[in-house]
């Protein structure tokens, strides 16, 4: 994906924008998980550290990944698509966890949350699979070695990787209403991210 042009010009710029943007969401997700935390649930904000971190790791990642494409350094690619692939899935899951409890969305926003991980993490297993059939040649079940199926798994891999990436945009959407109870304050020291102190549902505005 992402080696031939025009694709390949494409493939670079959605995955820069996205990494640039995941980072910031990443960010402000964390000063919303921070906020909404008492000082007592010292275990859920150490918690919420190793996310960040690995939040800004899977962008990075996503970030080699549009810049390395296959035909410049396919090493490279690989690894930065499985590891951000990897990684996103995993904090994306956490957060969508944590989110059932911490989040001001309606069930019905979480439950898309969810939804959009099991999508990626089933396109992640796709991919795995076919990686380990067609570029390795090896699987535990053989189901066929000539290059037709190859070139039918190399799509399949290729949808595989889109819809995971769809659901990896899709997930950060669902913040809307939890960055709706935040607002930025302008102070000496500079600009914080602060919770707004209101009770009525963000949804439903009274």
């Amino acid at each position: 994906m992402g080696a031939e042009f025009p694709e390949s010009v494409v493939f670079t710029i959605v995955f820069m924008v996205t990494s640039i943007l995941g980072a910031g969401v990443v960010s402000v997700q964390y000063r919303f998980m921070i906020l909404h935390s008492e000082p007592s649930e010292k275990r859920n904000i150490i918690y919420q550290k190793i996310l960040y971190a690995m939040g800004w790791l899977a962008c990075i990642a996503s970030a080699v990944t549009g810049v390395c494409s296959t035909k410049i350094n396919p090493i490279a690619h690989s690894i930065g698509a499985g590891t951000g692939f990897f990684l996103f899935a995993v904090y994306n899951l956490s957060q969508a966890i944590c989110l059932y409890e911490k989040s001001f969305s309606s069930r019905h926003v979480c439950h898309i949350r969810l939804a959009s991980t099991l999508v990626t993490i089933v396109a992640l297993l796709i991919c795995i699979l076919l990686y380990l059939t067609v570029d390795l040649d090896f699987t535990m079940i053989r189901l066929c070695n000539n290059d037709h199926c190859k070139e039918i798994f190399s799509m399949i891999g290729m949808v595989g990787e889109w819809v995971g990436f769809v659901g990896l945009l899709i997930f950060p959407i669902m913040y809307y209403t939890d960055f709706q109870n935040l607002s930025l304050m302008l102070s000496r020291e500079g600009v914080s991210i602060i919770l707004r102190q209101k009770t009525q549902d963000p949804e439903n505005p009274q």
